[in-house]
């Protein structure tokens, strides 16, 4: 009986707990064996006790058996999974709890396998793999065409336009050489210039100071005072107020003052023709 009872026990199965078996069918275990634990959230509730072929078919059907206390759902999903690196496979229930479905014993749970840390690792490592290989494929046609197109003319003509580019680069070096020396040597003579400018700048600004200490600023004055007066008398010769602006501006005044001006010369030359007939003179003192 201590025989019985250790084996069992052994076994994950205890004689003194009633235990529910149940089953689950999968195509492939993946390594998973007798005595196997049976989890729910982590807990185990049981072990896996037997597997076996269907018959007449590949798939495989495991048998579990579970405390007997537990009311899930036979609608609830046994899992295979992996619980470690090291620690073998395992069987996860993803209960369902349903009060009309609780399951009993002979009952058959839904199925499925979840992916291994190293199917996990796989599936992340295949598509950089494939943009690996895509890479070193593109890689390798750029160094083709590149081999292509620096063929041994075309690496003599990119040696003779680095040979141009070292000599413009040595010429613009010697250049600046000249320029400096040439800078070094004439440094007084710029001095001076620079020198000459500023008393040009003095002097042109004592110039200023002098015109406007001679009185220019009171000319200026002066000469805005009397565009001032005649922008007045040419404001007043342009206003119809005024008796001039009036003759300027309007044409009857005109019209008038050049027919009086006829009417005068009319009368001039007709007292020139007919001076008797304005004039009387008497010997006699007679009108």
């Amino acid at each position: 009986m201590l025989f019985i009872f250790g084996f069992n026990y052994l076994k994950g199965s205890s004689l003194l707990d009633r235990q529910k078996t149940i089953y689950a069918v999968y195509d492939e275990v993946d390594g998973l064996l007798v005595g196997a634990n049976v989890m729910i959230n982590g807990l185990s509730i049981g072990n896996v006790t037997e597997l076996d072929f269907l018959t007449n078919s590949t798939k495989i059907l495991v048998t579990l058996k579970v405390k007997d206390k537990l009311n899930f759902s036979s609608k609830s999903t046994a899992s295979i999974y992996e619980t470690g690196v090291l620690g073998g496979l395992a069987i996860s229930i993803e209960p369902v709890f349903d009060r009309e479905f609780i399951v009993k014993s002979g009952d058959t749970l839904k199925s499925s396998v979840r992916p291994g840390l190293t199917e996990l690792i796989n599936r992340q490592i295949e598509p950089l793999s494939r943009q690996l290989q895509s890479t070193i494929t593109s890689v390798d046609s750029i160094f083709t065409g590149a081999s292509n197109v620096l063929n041994r003319q075309t690496q003599e003509e990119i040696k003779e336009s680095i040979s141009v580019l070292t000599s413009a680069i040595n010429a613009i070096n010697n250049s600046s050489i000249i320029i400096e020396e040439t800078l070094t040597a004439k440094n007084n003579q710029i001095k001076n210039t620079i020198d000459n400018f500023e008393n040009i700048s003095s002097n042109l600004s004592d110039v200023s100071n002098e015109l406007n200490s001679a009185g220019l600023s009171n000319l200026i004055t002066s000469l805005e005072v009397s565009v001032e007066g005649i922008n007045s008398i040419v404001s007043k010769l342009e206003s119809d107020n005024s008796t001039i602006g009036k003759l300027l501006n309007e044409d009857d005044i005109y019209n008038n003052l050049n027919l009086s001006l006829q009417n005068l010369s009319l009368l001039i030359d007709d007292i020139k023709s007919n001076p008797k007939k304005y004039v009387h003179f008497s010997v006699f003192g007679r009108k």
